[in-house]
């Protein structure tokens, strides 16, 4: 945001306020400077009359100009294409400056030039003109042309924020700059002649979607002159940034930058019976925009039409058909408020910014609509001889309500740390348009449109910071203790899960969440890139995607794992699961173990190495049916008496789009999965690696997971003995320990030899174990330890299970 300086004079009084000292208030107080720009000098300029045009005696481009600068008449040497008899024009004399530099006398191909007719480049309007500026005509010739300019002038450059559309234009900052320095802020002239026809019978509105947009005032100028505007006008849109056009669409964009509402002026006899209809574009409809291209229009395009065809594109740029030329002699005046939202997604279709969309986009008011409109006419009929028609056709469906905010006195000195005393308090506020009224303990600040931002009590107590100067607040030490944070109970579990896999070897990998929408349950509604519509259902994906990298770089093993969050659907929500994964591939980095690449054992190994060291018990592995693993290399892990909910798969795929199919085994729960992956998924591993990999849902484990104990070391001796076993092999191993175990007396039973063969019945294995039996409070006697091997033979003949002989 540019502002002239000497333009915001005009609104408040800033004499006795260096730039430096304005520009660190400014900033201080959230309004970041971030440029400060000089324009000027002007000196030696005064307005000139092109008396004679005639050609250069020696050169094809320059033309001899005979001008009247009011103390007589100059020869100048001009190569401007646009010269004419009687112009009015700056003429810099000799001795003059301009930001080029000295005006000197100079002989050009053999003529003498007495002074240099300029152009706004020449004055550092603009960068690049196309000819010598011709004044518009009633100036006095002879006069000094800084004033009318306002030069020397200084320009800050603002950074506004995106909350602060009120900002984006000079009578905000005026407005601010008011409150901050406690003076007086002048009021706009709003009033004119209204001499026309009512405006009802003019012109009409309709709104087909108000949410798109709130309000629509539309106001008719007649007699509209097609003339340059006031110098003085063209250079303070010049110096904000704007190039002048003419008299009426200048002062469209004149009030833009002063208020910061934009305005658009239809050519009156373009449109249809004066007909205005706000709507969203229609498949198929096009529009060429005042900048000469021809535009598709999407459905995300909010379109201001006269009933039958698009005339402009709403909040962004108007269109080539109804713009304002020198044959229109009916103007009607667009003041408007559209959502920010709905002007944001038209801009980005359309690849169009301006500064109309740029204002739209942060948030204008509703209520501004009538001051921009009523402002527009009150300059136009200033500056030229206009006839407004009578009144105004306001489309407003939803007028906005007053918001109220309650401020609390001492909640103020709370925050602020501070005592800020009420006077400047309501003082402050009261210049920022806020209406305070007191209540005892608290203000009811009624918040003015254009403060879109203020909603809650500490926005009034940061408006309350700002105005009092942060540097005014005094830099101190907490007086409350401070305290340690504690990790969230569920992030804590996972850090642990990650220490333990690394110290048993493996290396913690991170891989991307986002993947292929066919291969996510969860798409998302606004991706950012292809190939990344979707949010990751398993670890393994990602895991395998790693473990070939490292392939390829030639490691000769890896064993990576990932703790991690994936993502599903079920009954319409979206629920987040942690989860950690395993990947193990190619050799071991053991000495001395040979070529012998990672087995099914080692996976194993590392989930009891887990288990163990979380005091997890009552896991098992079980049959499973998942075709990303080899179907006879895999396993689920089980948890027996979890409380996990169940939730429904949603069909996932075979690799990447894998949900947690948690399922109920008797009193178990699937909580995981571990095997060799299918052959297919492999095919593109260097060497034809084979990977072994393993997913382990956190959440049962954590919930089964114990604190450690004491135990006492046992005072009575143990007994052992071995029991060898011919088990039917549809006889699950588990299913006959658990058996086993259910002897009181059997403290604990390891398999330590499994035979199937020569000698062992069809159908059968042998099994032996070594039984450990303990009595807690005395030593057992050897008939004890007989009648309790009984028993358990006698239950395990149920099972079809019997002594080896």
């Amino acid at each position: 945001m540019r502002v002239p300086l000497r333009w915001l004079a005009e609104y408040v009084d800033i004499s006795g306020i260096g730039t430096g000292e304005l520009t660190r208030r400014l900033t201080l107080a959230g309004l970041e400077v971030e440029g400060v720009e000089r324009f000027g000098p002007v000196e030696g300029v005064v307005v000139g009359r092109v008396l004679e045009v005639a050609p250069h005696p020696n050169a094809d481009r320059l033309s001899v100009c005979q001008v009247d600068a009011g103390d007589g008449v100059r020869t100048v040497v001009c190569g401007a294409p646009n010269l004419a008899r009687g112009a009015l024009v700056p003429l810099a004399l000799p001795g003059g400056r301009v930001p080029a530099g000295e005006v000197k006398e100079a002989r050009i191909r053999g003529v003498k030039s007495e002074g240099v007719i300029l152009s706004q480049a020449e004055l550092g309007l603009e960068e690049r003109s196309s000819g010598i500026w011709n004044l518009p005509q009633g100036l006095k010739v002879g006069d000094d042309f800084a004033p009318m300019i306002e030069a020397p002038d200084t320009i800050l450059s603002l950074k506004i924020t995106s909350n602060r559309p009120d900002l984006l234009g000079i009578y905000g900052v005026a407005r601010e700059v008011a409150a901050l320095y406690g003076r007086k802020l002048k009021e706009l002239r709003l009033d004119y002649p209204e001499e026309g026809p009512a405006v009802e019978e003019l012109a009409q509105v309709m709104i087909e979607t108000p949410e798109d947009c709130p309000r629509y005032v539309a106001r008719v100028i007649l007699d509209p002159p097609y003339a340059p505007s006031p110098v003085w006008l063209a250079a303070r849109l010049s110096k904000a940034g704007m190039r002048p056009l003419s008299l009426v669409v200048d002062a469209t964009n004149y009030v833009m930058l002063e208020l910061g509402h934009p305005l658009h002026a239809f050519d009156y006899d373009r449109l249809h019976g004066g007909r205005i209809g706000v709507r969203r574009a229609r498949p198929g409809e096009r529009i060429r925009t005042l900048d000469g291209v021809e535009r598709a229009l999407s459905p995300e395009v909010l379109l201001i039409t006269d009933g039958e065809r698009p005339v402009a594109v709403a909040g962004v740029m108007g269109g080539e058909d109804t713009e304002v030329s020198e044959t229109t002699r009916r103007v009607l005046l667009e003041a408007a408020c559209f959502s920010p939202a709905r002007i944001r997604r038209a801009a980005r279709a359309l690849g169009l910014s301006t500064e109309a969309s740029l204002r739209f986009e942060r948030g204008v008011s509703p209520e501004s609509a009538e001051v921009a409109s009523r402002r527009t006419c009150s300059l136009l009929s200033e500056l030229a001889p206009v006839v407004i028609a009578k009144g105004a056709v306001d489309a407003y469906p939803r007028p906005a309500r007053p918001h109220v905010v309650h401020l609390r006195k001492g909640r103020v000195k709370e925050v602020l740390g501070i005592e800020v005393p009420e006077g400047e308090i309501v003082s402050g506020l009261t210049a920022l348009g806020l209406v305070l009224e007191d209540k005892g303990a608290r203000w009811e600040a009624r918040i003015p449109p254009w403060r879109g931002d203020l909603t809650r009590e500490i926005d009034l107590i940061e408006e309350v910071a700002r105005l009092y100067g942060y540097d005014r607040i005094p830099s101190r030490a907490p007086v409350v203790p401070l305290r340690a944070g504690e990790k969230d109970p569920r992030e804590a579990f996972c850090d642990r899960v990650r220490r333990l896999m690394a110290a048993l070897g493996l290396t913690e990998i991170y891989s991307l969440g986002l993947v292929p929408k066919d291969e996510a349950e969860v798409v998302l509604r606004n991706p950012q890139a292809t190939g990344q519509e979707g949010l990751r259902a398993s670890l393994l994906p990602g895991l395998l995607s790693a473990v070939q990298e490292n392939l390829e770089a030639q490691a000769t093993g890896v064993a990576l794992f990932e703790v991690g969050r994936t993502f599903h659907l079920r009954e319409g929500k979206v629920v987040e699961e942690d989860r950690l994964g395993v990947a193990l591939a190619g050799r071991p980095p053991i000495p001395l173990s040979g070529k012998a690449e990672y087995s099914p054992a080692d996976l194993k190994g590392i989930l009891d190495a887990l288990l163990s060291a979380l005091r997890v018990e009552g896991v098992t592995l079980g049959e499973i049916d998942d075709d990303r693993f080899h179907p006879y290399r895999r396993a689920g892990i089980y948890l027996a008496g979890a409380q996990v909910e169940s939730p429904k798969s949603q069909d996932p795929s075979p690799l990447t789009h894998h949900g947690s199919r948690i399922t109920d085994h008797g009193s178990r729960v699937l909580i995981g999965w571990l095997g060799e992956l299918a052959p297919e998924l492999c095919q593109d591993l260097p060497g034809g690696r084979r990977v072994l990999v393993m997913e382990l849902l956190l959440a049962p484990l954590a919930k089964a997971a114990q604190a450690p104990h004491y135990r006492p070391l046992p005072r009575f001796p143990v007994a052992r003995r071995d029991l060898s076993l011919l088990a039917p092999l549809a006889l699950e191993e588990a299913k006959l320990r658990e058996t086993i175990m259910a002897e009181p007396l059997v403290e604990s039973c390891f398999l330590y030899d499994l035979y199937q063969g020569k000698g062992i019945p069809k159908g059968y294995r042998s099994l032996t174990y070594e039984l450990s039996f303990r009595h807690p409070a005395r030593t057992l006697a050897s008939e004890e330890v007989d009648e309790a091997i009984a028993r358990i033979l006698s239950r395990l003949e149920a099972l079809g299970v019997r002594l080896r002989s």
